[in-house]
């Protein structure tokens, strides 16, 4: 079945290599360089980058979540980051359902990616 996923992502090619991965699964992405302004926008899955929150806090990075949520209310979210925010211990600390760290480890990721849709 194919599944609806959005990925946000600033960086080209990270963005490129996700997409391909997630493509090759069979899923329709969207890839998106930001947080569309509408809310109650329909996909199954957001795979998100913290994008700018460079230097962020715990606050910043929930705050961001949030927006991501109100954007996109029916679906998962899985942060896919360099840099986690200190005093995480994982996904329910950040408001996320998972949290990847770059670089993806393929084995990882896929595992998460479909354990979220119900695959």
């Amino acid at each position: 079945m194919t599944r609806r996923i959005v990925l946000i992502e600033d960086d080209p090619d990270i963005a490129a290599v996700v997409d391909d991965m997630l493509t090759d699964a069979g899923h329709q992405v969207e890839v998106r360089s930001q947080l569309p302004d509408r809310t109650d926008l329909d996909a199954q899955l957001v795979i998100t980058d913290l994008l700018a929150l460079r230097g962020y806090d715990l606050v910043a990075a929930r705050a961001w979540i949030s927006r991501v949520r109100s954007a996109f209310p029916n679906a998962a979210v899985i942060v896919s980051t360099a840099h986690a925010p200190a005093g995480v211990a994982g996904a329910p600390g950040l408001g996320a359902d998972a949290v990847l760290t770059k670089p993806i480890d393929v084995d990882t990721f896929t595992r998460t990616v479909d354990s979220l849709l119900g695959a």
